[in-house]
């Protein structure tokens, strides 16, 4: 074996030029997190061939005096850094003073800069690391880099770069997440000669939003805010409607810096769960304020991961600050035509003019507000989370319920006989059968509950197509209702409260059940046991890969024990991060719920219709189902007319 021995100068560089340059993009963040640090309040960008032949960034900055123009090409020379104490509190975008070393091992640079208070500045030049003397700048206060010929001394390098178009879109991502983190800040990019972005420091961040991102996500975003304090939570979220098929929508910063953290991202999911559906992800623009001695960004070259001393703190904050904001807003999405060729009929401008757009038509039935029936705006919760009722009100129909469902003809009679004695609630059914004056139960519950609908129905308030869907005619417009989906939320939330209200009741089998894994999946199983049972699912090892089932939650006695099971290990699977309790309760109760709601095809009477529709005014959150699909959509007025050619 070869004796040990120091390395050459240039092969250190290049080796440290290998974890912080990448790419083209790696060396405009580093040069416009040093413009940043330097106090620049314009950056003007210039790229050639995606970066790869010519980079130059010029900045209105603080400058560099011209006796350290070398040592910013030496490795380890900073000016952000004086002692090991700052590395715990650390207020700039750079702190380790190899970027520009690791710039110069691998490309042509030039140097040139100028104080505010000097009349004439100084130009140095690198070439892979062999330094030029010093010489005199006739330029404008700030600084002025041109990186060349990018892996020109390392062939192995840039022949994994990708097209030029790829490089481009790296750079552009770039020059995205400073222009976020910096809305005061003026940027403007050009590639080969062509203008790119030209973002005045005037226009902020939502007017950047949609410069990036289009005014379809900028027009759905909701402001957040964690409220005051040392470590705060701002920015935007956008509506569950513009959900995505991947994160990449997700900007996280802390204290300016872009940055990647699993646990924030997976805040975020929580905060939307049972507003998008499995595999979506949401949008989202959150900027976290933590004192710098909280946050440890020292933990790679690129500066993208950090660490956070109070981690469970940050998560929490993120998810709530997401949570609270969401249940302020009515997410009932707006059903929009789709645009298409026009029809080839246009109503003469006379009749147009002459017509009122809101006089009732030939065939316009004049609506009562008596016909509505007991109404609220959409998205606001009949109950206040901090109303607490001790006991309510039960009509003898809604203790027998699941009848109504399961025979057809009786619930088409809208009539069921009185059961002989009282017995636990079936939430299966809707319809409350005929019967005056019915004998009150009072049952004992913590939060609130559902009051007994009205004993006449409202007549005429929806109607039901296509077995399906139910159409509701509001003051916004008309709203189309998936039946299965909101019975299905109204059944959840029933669950929820049940569950909140005392113990999970347990069904123990008589002859435990084996269930055979995989070793991997057997092994998470038996690593969650502590967890599934406060669930009502007892597991235990049997030997080799079968785990015993002794338990599962009564709720759903109506599916196989193995199938539930079988539900949450794949729930297991499927998370970044082990579930928590109330992350696999969730589960249960939305596999609970939509076994029990009614279904597509299923026939309602009038009845039925008229209370799931009183139901869906007392549900918190009736715009989504459990899984996050939608439960009604909105097709307002103003789209109507648009369709008539009536606007």
């Amino acid at each position: 074996m070869a004796r040990i021995h120091q390395l050459p100068p240039d092969v250190v560089t290049k080796i440290a030029a290998g974890e912080v340059i990448e790419r083209p993009a790696s060396v405009v963040k580093e040069l416009l997190e040093n413009s940043v640090d330097a106090g620049a309040t314009r950056i003007d960008i210039d790229l050639d061939a995606g970066g790869t032949e010519l980079i130059r960034v010029v900045d209105d900055g603080c400058g560099i005096a011209p006796e350290d123009l070398p040592l910013a090409f030496a490795c380890h020379a900073t000016s952000k850094l004086h002692n090991a104490d700052d590395l715990f509190a650390i207020g700039t975008m750079g702190f380790r003073g190899e970027a520009l070393a690791s710039v110069a091992g691998v490309a042509k640079v030039t140097l040139q800069s100028r104080t505010h208070d000097q009349p004439l500045g100084a130009e140095i030049k690198c070439d892979g690391s062999d330094l030029s003397p010093i010489r005199p700048w006739n330029g404008s206060p700030g600084t002025r880099i041109e990186v060349r010929h990018l892996f020109f001394n390392v062939p192995v390098r840039k022949k994994f770069l990708k097209s030029i178009a790829t490089e481009l879109g790296h750079v552009c991502e770039t020059v995205t997440r400073l222009a976020l983190a910096n809305p005061a800040l003026h940027i403007t990019l050009r590639h080969n000669g062509k203008l790119v972005y030209d973002i005045p420091g005037s226009a902020g961040l939502l007017d950047r939003i949609a410069l990036f991102f289009g005014g379809e996500i900028r027009d759905s975003l909701y402001e957040i805010d964690s409220g005051p304090g040392a470590t705060r939570a701002t920015g935007f979220i956008a509506d569950p409607k513009c959900d995505r098929g991947n994160a990449k929508l997700q900007y996280l910063f802390v204290n300016g810096r872009w940055f990647r953290d699993r646990s924030v991202a997976h805040a975020m999911q929580e905060a939307y769960r049972g507003l998008l559906m499995s595999g979506r992800y949401s949008i989202g623009f959150v900027f976290l304020t933590i004192p710098p001695d909280k946050v440890d960004v020292n933990v790679h070259p690129t500066k993208s991961e950090v660490r956070f001393q109070e981690n469970s703190l940050i998560y929490s904050m993120v998810r709530s600050a997401v949570k609270t904001r969401l249940l302020k807003e009515n997410l009932i999405p707006h059903l929009t035509a789709p645009q298409g060729e026009a029809l080839g009929y246009e109503e003469p401008e006379s009749v147009i003019r002459s017509r009122d757009p809101l006089e009732p038509g030939l065939f316009t039935q004049p609506t009562r507000e008596a016909d509505l029936g007991p109404q609220r705006p959409l998205g606001v919760p009949a109950h206040s989370p901090r109303q607490d009722l001790a006991s309510r009100t039960v009509a003898p129909w809604e203790m027998d319920r699941g009848t109504m469902l399961a025979n057809p003809e009786l619930r088409r009679a809208g009539d069921v006989s009185p059961p002989v004695e009282p017995r636990e609630p079936d939430l299966g059914g809707l319809t409350p059968p005929a019967r005056p004056e019915p004998t009150p139960v009072v049952v004992q519950q913590e939060e609130p509950a559902f009051p007994a609908p009205p004993a006449t129905p409202p007549a005429g308030t929806a109607m039901q197509i296509q077995d399906t869907y139910l159409v509701l005619e509001t003051p916004e417009g008309m709203l189309v209702i998936d039946q299965h989906a909101l019975h299905e939320r109204i059944l959840f939330e029933q669950l929820r409260r049940r569950i909140r209200a005392g113990q999970l009741e347990v069904q123990r089998l008589l002859i435990p059940e084996p269930i055979d894994l995989p070793a991997e999946q057997a092994a998470l199983v038996l690593e969650a046991a502590d967890a599934l049972k406060e669930l009502g699912l007892e597991v235990s090892d049997f030997g080799g890969n079968t785990v015993l089932l002794s338990s599962y939650p009564t709720l759903l006695n109506r599916k196989p024990p193995h199938e539930i099971f079988q539900g949450v290990v794949d729930h297991l699977l499927t998370k970044e991060r082990p579930p928590t309790r109330d992350a696999m309760l969730h589960l249960l109760m939305a596999t609970m719920a939509c076994k029990a709601a009614v279904k597509a095809g299923d026939r309602l009477t009038p009845e039925e219709i008229a209370h799931l529709l009183h139901l869906r005014q007392l549900a918190e959150d009736s715009h989504h189902c459990p899984h996050g699909r939608p439960t009604s959509l909105l097709f307002s007025r103003h789209e109507l007319d648009k369709q008539f050619r009536r606007v």
